[in-house]
């Protein structure tokens, strides 16, 4: 450990140690700091001051207590509000080997910050977690400094402590974030089935689920493979199918459909399904 009392940002982004390193920083006047990236993990614990924490996937303004968790490669930069004030946080430095290396069929913590990783930075607020978080790395810094017997066993405990709450709190999150996201394309599923004959557009939907209907779109997407538009037109198709099937008219068909017009329906039923609609029309009569 060291404690790190300037005014310079100290450019050298490498580990000392081969797993893990933990560094108490004080800054009482803070410079801006590039935007810049390295091959580890790094767990931001913000303890006092004001910053704007930049990172690829977003802005996290973060308050004392925040617990911020930074994946390899990812491009970050603080930026302090009052350069004025003191800036203080503990930085814990990870080597992805060694969360693997921990990991085992129970407790599978390589797993937990690789998905992290792909949804960006990971954000603990500020509570009886975060504290928790902060005070194991404070004693990680102790038994660094101790010369006792046994200490350095103790600060890895500490910091596999940190991996784990980390790890777990990330897997509770994403369960219910998942479970939710289920609803959400449930909803949307039902919405579409109960409005397919009518014109629906992506403000129609996300307003029926009350979210953001560029968040909306990414979620059905990624759920299901297809945009809602695609969706919604692969319903439609089929429907159509159906209802020729049944010897409707083309013109009753694609009206019924929510198609708005013939040319539409005639080119997205060929692409569909390698036949136009009259083709299939007769081809069902023949049968």
């Amino acid at each position: 450990m060291r404690e790190n009392i300037t005014t310079k940002w100290q450019s050298s982004q490498l580990m000392s140690k081969k797993d893990f390193e933990v560094n108490l920083y004080r800054d009482k006047y803070f410079k801006t700091v590039e935007m810049h990236s390295h091959d580890f993990y790094e767990v931001y614990c913000f303890i006092g001051g004001a910053v704007d924490y930049i990172v690829e996937d977003g802005l996290y303004r973060l308050q004392a207590g925040d617990v911020l968790l930074i994946p390899p490669n990812y491009l970050h930069q603080p930026n302090v509000k009052d350069g004025s004030k003191s800036y203080d946080r503990i930085v814990l430095w990870i080597n992805p080997a060694y969360v693997k290396r921990l990991s085992s069929p129970s407790t599978d913590l390589a797993t937990c910050f690789q998905k992290a990783k792909e949804k960006g930075a990971y954000l603990v607020r500020n509570s009886a977690l975060s504290e928790k978080l902060v005070n194991e790395l404070i004693a990680v810094i102790e038994n660094e400094n101790s010369n006792s017997f046994g200490a350095d066993l103790t600060a890895e405990n500490h910091v596999i402590t940190v991996l784990t709450l980390l790890g777990a709190h990330y897997l509770k999150n994403r369960q219910a974030k998942q479970a939710e996201q289920s609803k959400i394309i449930s909803r949307a599923i039902e919405y579409i089935s109960e409005h397919l004959t009518e014109p629906i557009t992506l403000d129609d939907i996300s307003n029926a689920l009350y979210t953001n209907k560029y968040y909306f779109a990414h979620l059905f997407k990624e759920e299901t493979g297809v945009s809602p538009h695609s969706y919604i037109l692969k319903k439609r198709l089929l429907m159509s199918k159906e209802l020729i099937e049944q010897g409707l008219s083309i013109t009753d068909v694609y009206v019924r459909c929510g198609f708005s017009d013939y040319t539409h329906f005639f080119r997205a039923f060929k692409k569909e399904f390698d036949l136009t609609p009259k083709q299939y029309f007769h081809l069902m009569k023949a049968i």
